[in-house]
């Protein structure tokens, strides 16, 4: 994993003062467009080895390196984070055993100079757990460092951020991210057949594991519900049956709303999966509460356990249908 692969990481890298370099460090950017690949060889480049003065590369590729530890979980709960004097049955970790952060981090490195705590999508971390963290970053270790990516600005406290260097990784324009994936070997997609918040790993993996047409049938459901090609639950059924999570579809619904007001107010022709919208009829103050009301979903989605998908689209769909006139 070279990082010279991705160059705007490269460019990041290189601007890092390693002489200065807090014991926090938090990552945050869009998911695909490296976080981790950039967490990695900020390790690597900490993880000198005392003896020989290299650097272990093959060690931290592998996750095998003694004084790197690695944290990606969906949950993030008090037990990863800190060692409690009753270790319950349910606390046991499949992965981890009772192995903890704040333990890792107590122990003198073994063979680098430093010790590594690479601490994958934070925001899944718990209060109980960012607390926890909270007393490694305020009393840290001697020659201790703590990294966290997110996907999410200022979804960790705001201690925790106070304690750490913002590392942020913009998203990419298209002719960035169509150059990226011709020099992978891509050439049949672009950029354009994606949503323009898609990072470039993830188009790729969308590619990879056969789901790059999700955004495209996504959008054609909406446009055939729009037109009366299709009624609201057989649309629900259409896009319930796309391999995508509820964030995803109603990331979806706010690229579509989007580009059509986006078009409208510059005076803008649209094409593509588009164009057929050229001609449609809406109020933009109508599409622009829709848009807040979408927003106000996504925020939702990270607080509530659950939400009802069918309602939500039924709702969103209803007020398309009412809002746009093709």
């Amino acid at each position: 994993m070279n990082i010279s692969n991705y160059d705007w990481l490269e460019k990041i890298y290189n601007r890092i003062n390693f002489d200065k370099l807090p014991h926090g460090i938090i990552i945050n950017g869009p998911d695909g467009i490296g976080k981790q690949i950039l967490a990695t060889h900020i390790a690597q480049n900490l993880l000198l080895n005392k003896t020989t003065k290299t650097y272990n590369k093959d060690l931290v590729d592998s996750n095998t390196h003694p004084d790197l530890f690695i944290l990606n979980k969906d949950k993030i709960l008090l037990k990863h984070i800190t060692y409690r004097k009753t270790v319950k049955k349910e606390d046991w970790d499949e992965q981890l055993g009772d192995r903890n952060i704040n333990q890792f981090l107590s122990v003198t490195p073994s063979v680098a100079i430093n010790k590594v705590v690479i601490i994958l999508n934070a925001q899944n971390m718990n209060l109980a757990s960012q607390n926890a963290i909270l007393k490694s970053l305020e009393e840290p270790s001697p020659n201790s460092f703590i990294v966290f990516t997110i996907n999410r600005p200022m979804s960790l406290l705001k201690t925790v951020y106070s304690r750490c260097q913002i590392i942020s990784i913009p998203s990419l324009d298209e002719a960035s991210k169509d150059q990226w994936l011709n020099k992978n070997g891509i050439s049949d997609y672009n950029s354009s057949h994606f949503p323009s918040f898609i990072s470039p790993l993830k188009i790729l993996e969308d590619i990879q594991d056969n789901q790059h047409l999700n955004f495209i049938d996504f959008i054609q459901i909406i446009s055939d519900f729009i037109e009366n090609k299709i009624d609201c639950n057989f649309a629900i059924k259409k896009i319930g049956n796309l391999n995508i999570d509820l964030i995803t579809k109603t990331n979806y619904l706010v690229e579509f709303l989007k580009i059509i007001l986006k078009s409208r107010m510059l005076s803008e022709e649209l094409s593509g999966l588009y164009k057929k919208f050229n001609a449609s009829k809406f109020n933009n103050l109508k599409l622009s509460n829709i848009l807040n009301d979408l927003n106000d979903l996504r925020s939702d989605y990270f607080k509530v356990p659950q939400i009802n998908e069918t309602h939500v689209l039924n709702y969103f769909l209803s007020e398309l249908k009412s809002s746009i006139k093709i």
